[in-house]
């Protein structure tokens, strides 16, 4: 079955964007970077709401706004697919499982923070969630090399320099990468 015909008996009603968030959100565990990939499989490619480039720029802004990654890249997509009311659908959907996940640990750690079984199942937890955060980078490394324009590769690849080579606070880059991008695109509107 085609993505359209899929999208076109799929729409994205209120109760389908809360429960993808809710989904999404419950089977992320190792931060906000992990949603990425699942993020544009499920938007993208199972129900063909959002485009990955659209994906790839909300969870660029997301990052860059105070918050949790997770919960501004949710909002925005809900807003941009249902208006306020999605928005506040996926977010319920968002926090939920994480604020649930929370409170239950809240109770029951003292009980079982020295068990070896458990500390066994969060170091397992935590490889996992290296490898989908492998994935995400790569990626949004690849989707960005694959539009083949010169001025984000090398923003990239000075931004990966500060940070890594230069050892930069993350925020400076990031308001340089912000400032850079500004100063190109009004450059590009300006002289088409």
């Amino acid at each position: 079955m085609s993505s359209t015909t899929e999208n076109a008996l799929c729409p994205p009603t209120l109760p389908r964007l809360f429960l993808t968030s809710l989904r999404l959100s419950a089977f992320t565990f190792g931060g906000g970077y992990v949603i990425v990939p699942l993020m544009e499989r499920q938007f993208s490619e199972k129900y063909g709401w959002l485009g990955k480039e659209e994906i790839r720029d909300h969870i660029a802004i997301a990052q860059s706004a105070p918050g949790i990654i997770a919960v501004n890249a949710s909002l925005m997509a809900g807003f941009r697919l249902g208006g306020l009311p999605g928005a506040l659908c996926c977010l319920v959907g968002t926090v939920l499982p994480p604020f649930v996940i929370m409170l239950a640990v809240y109770f029951a750690y003292a009980r079982f923070a020295s068990n070896d079984w458990v500390r066994a199942a969060l170091n397992g937890m935590g490889i996992g969630a290296a490898a989908v955060l492998a994935d995400a980078a790569i990626g949004l490394v690849l989707g960005i090399i694959k539009q083949k324009n010169v001025f984000t590769v090398c923003v990239l690849a000075l931004a990966f320099a500060a940070v890594f080579l230069l050892k930069l606070p993350v925020w400076i880059p990031l308001l340089c990468a912000a400032a850079a991008g500004i100063i190109y695109c009004a450059l590009k509107a300006r002289y088409r």
